[in-house]
């Protein structure tokens, strides 16, 4: 049976993604994929720019094709465009016999199976997730977004989605009321969202396995005691997915964080000098 990946993005992304999706076949040999590329605007050349440099053979792409207008009215960052709400309704955009799909930002790449990740018990939530935040962080964000109590601010870079049960529950109207009566506080736009509205309904799921970046990855070195402490063996053998949160990417001259030989492992799909101008530029990047 196929495992079943969402990707949001536009037409700046393709190549990280080719990337991200030759490291989720290199690191699952013995699964085979089926990928919704949700977007609004990506042409046929685009998806041919990725059945050259990705495998076909265990991958199987679905157009998800968006209507552009779906949140015109959304706000929107530079690096976080409307693509990024796209994952918010995956449970109606999706075929209704796909009860749960694994969401994986374009900016990641997997370097061991996902098989216990993508198999997680639900536990009657929503969504499984990591936190990248610690205490005051946690604090603030949940006052900011009038979370419950105990919940944990995630992020929506690798998140678990219960569709089936999304279905039964998810008020599409009340997510678009949510847009525009909190607009002037989404910072993180639609993982301030899923947050705001889902946060009493998250399965927490270990950072340090399934969704490490950088900036994780040193503040748990500083904020946790010695005998936690991770060191880069302790990374490459442990750790599911790397994930390049924010504006550093190692695709980029100016990277300087301590991940980017993960990204270098599966990097030869994409051409070298396209990937080193920093010509492209993030769509789903969540800091």
């Amino acid at each position: 049976m196929k495992m079943n990946i969402l990707v949001t993005l536009n037409s700046g992304y393709i190549k990280p993604l080719a990337v991200m999706l030759n490291s989720l076949l290199s690191s699952n040999t013995n699964r085979d994929f089926r990928v919704f590329v949700a977007h609004s605007s990506l042409t046929e050349q685009d998806f041919c720019y990725l059945k050259k440099h990705v495998p076909m053979q265990r991958c199987e792409l679905v157009n998800i094709r968006v209507p552009a207008a779906m949140f015109s009215d959304a706000p929107v960052l530079e690096r976080l465009p409307k693509e990024t709400y796209y994952r918010l309704f995956a449970a109606q955009l999706l075929p209704r016999e796909i009860n749960r799909v694994l969401y994986l930002d374009p900016d990641l790449v997997v370097v061991h199976p996902i098989d216990r990740l993508y198999r997680l018990d639900f536990k009657g939530n929503l969504f499984a997730a990591a936190s990248h935040q610690f205490g005051p962080m946690q604090w603030l964000n949940r006052t900011r977004l009038h979370m419950p109590e105990g919940s944990r601010y995630i992020n929506a870079g690798v998140m678990l989605m219960n569709l089936e049960l999304l279905r039964e529950v998810q008020d599409v109207q009340a997510v678009f009321d949510y847009i525009q009566e909190n607009r002037k506080k989404l910072y993180l736009l639609d993982q301030d969202i899923l947050n705001g509205m889902y946060g009493g309904s998250i399965l927490p799921v270990d950072a340090l396995l399934y969704n490490l970046d950088d900036r994780y990855l040193l503040n748990h070195n500083l904020l946790t005691r010695p005998s936690r402490h991770v060191d880069m063996e302790w990374v490459a053998k442990n750790v599911v997915i790397v994930h390049y949160c924010g504006k550093s990417k190692p695709w980029k001259a100016d990277y300087k964080g301590r991940l980017g030989c993960f990204y270098e492992r599966y990097s030869g799909c994409v051409e070298e000098d396209e990937t080193k101008q920093g010509r492209i530029q993030p769509v789903v990047s969540i800091a």
